[in-house]
């Protein structure tokens, strides 16, 4: 079941927005951000996810005001999913946790619907299922969200689905790089294409929206509308770029910005590999000895993965990841690290990332050039993308490699490549070049701009 913690919802409300996120972080803080800059034109927000997922949100917009137009619906899932810890291999747990959800937000959308002229749904694209019969409402239409990159979106669909009609350079781009792109062969990829034929099938939505921009994906993006039925593909992103600071003000400055004020302009690498990876002993010791033999500076965001759904057991060898002794008095970040603000910062000069597409999207607009270490997910994808589109990165593992100890050796020479040579300036400045079309698309008058006040006036139309 759901429950409300806001105040009771305004019947006479013209428009309210009702946002569906899936609640691994890299997915629901996409879908919040979209929201607040929903929420700051006035318009009624309400946000539907688990109930410590909405806590935390919560905390992290305490005392912003553009935060106070959104109302939080604590998704209830039952205590005890005894039926995700029996399910084996032969379906994913991920899959009977989405089921779980389902009918709690199916009944919380349908309540929301009866007290409004009229709902807008955003949902994630895995949340398919959940907000189906909701849409048998005359007084609701929806927008499918994807959390991943236009070009990842593309490659995927042009994998699963045979009648998609490729472009040229596409197609080269795959021959050539046969080893590189993920083939669709795991349990968990068998899922991804699951959901990838249903969103092919799927006629109900107005609209597709993407954390992404035309400056990049451009391309990419217009394939995605030719290839489904020319619906609607919203590029709104970067989605961090949509409110105007990265909300420091309620917190104390990090200690790693006050590193970086010390450091000399493009010295220091940023190394983060998101919340859900975890490294053997092993790999970290060769990492952290690659890092050391590169001799520039460094803040390296060490974390064990974090547990993204209830009730899911963690491995032994995902104990506390120690380090090489002497290792710890450089800037390590055990927990949280303000990941905008280091990477604005004129001292980083690299970022050493996993190429989840949050990450991606980020550097990209901030002008940092990407060493890549793709691990799973549609990270192989970003990696193609980056390396092979704007060219901005330099490959620290390849996928073709995927299950192969990355040596000191090879990391030292990838973060060298970029900190020390005209190859690495050279990407340096496509990348500072990309950036700053970025930030003009989305000035007044810009691009993007103007597809972000084109989706507002058709929420409210």
């Amino acid at each position: 079941m759901a429950t409300n913690s806001s105040d009771n919802i305004d019947q006479l409300n013209e428009v309210i927005v009702a946002m569906v996120p899936f609640p691994d972080y890299s997915h629901l803080n996409q879908l919040f951000i979209l929201g607040r800059f929903i929420a700051s034109h006035n318009i009624p927000v309400h946000f539907l996810c688990l109930a410590d997922r909405n806590q935390d949100l919560k905390l992290h917009v305490q005392g912003d005001l553009r935060a106070s137009n959104i109302h939080f619906h604590d998704i209830l899932v039952p205590s005890s999913l005894v039926e995700i810890e029996d399910a084996g291999d032969d379906l994913p747990s991920i899959v009977l946790f989405i089921k779980s959800l389902v009918e709690p937000i199916r009944r919380t959308c349908i309540d929301l619907s009866t007290n409004t002229k009229r709902l807008v749904l955003i949902h994630d694209s895995i949340i398919m299922d959940h907000v189906r019969d909701v849409h048998s409402y005359p007084n609701v239409k929806s927008y499918m969200f994807h959390s991943i990159s236009a070009f990842a979106r593309y490659s995927l669909l042009r994998q699963s689905i045979d009648h998609i009609v490729d472009d040229d350079d596409h197609e080269e781009m795959m021959e050539k790089m046969q080893d590189e792109f993920p083939l669709l062969e795991s349990s968990g990829a068998q899922f991804a294409t699951m959901l990838l034929r249903k969103e092919h099938e799927w006629k109900l939505n107005s609209g597709e929206i993407m954390n992404s921009c035309r400056e990049l994906e451009g391309k990419y993006l217009d394939l995605l509308a030719n290839a489904k039925d020319n619906k609607p593909w919203l590029a709104v992103g970067p989605l961090h770029m949509l409110l105007e600071s990265h909300d420091s003000s309620n917190r104390s400055r990090h200690e790693c910005l006050e590193f970086l004020d010390k450091q000399d302009v493009n010295s220091v690498i940023l190394v983060s590999f998101g919340t859900t990876t975890t490294f053997s002993q092993e790999q970290v010791n060769e990492l952290a000895v690659g890092l050391v033999q590169s001799d520039h500076g460094l803040i390296w965001v060490l974390r064990e993965a974090d547990k993204k759904m209830e009730n899911e057991k963690f491995e032994e060898k995902d104990k506390k990841i120690e380090l090489p002794k002497g290792f710890e008095e450089r800037m390590m970040v055990r927990n949280w690290a303000p990941q905008l603000e280091i990477l604005e910062h004129p001292s980083t000069g690299v970022f050493l990332s996993h190429c989840g597409w949050n990450s991606c999207i980020e550097s990209i607009s901030m002008g940092v050039p990407l060493a890549i270490w793709p691990i799973q997910y549609d990270q192989p994808y970003n990696a193609i993308l980056v390396t092979n589109v704007p060219k901005i990165g330099t490959s620290v593992k390849s996928w073709a490699h995927q299950e192969e100890l990355v040596t000191a050796k090879a990391v030292e020479k990838a973060v060298k490549t970029l900190m020390d040579t005209t190859e690495g300036e050279e990407k340096r400045q496509r990348a500072m070049e990309l950036s700053n079309k970025i930030k003009n698309s989305l000035s007044h008058g810009g691009v993007a701009r103007k597809e972000m006040e084109s989706f507002i006036s058709c929420i409210i139309r």
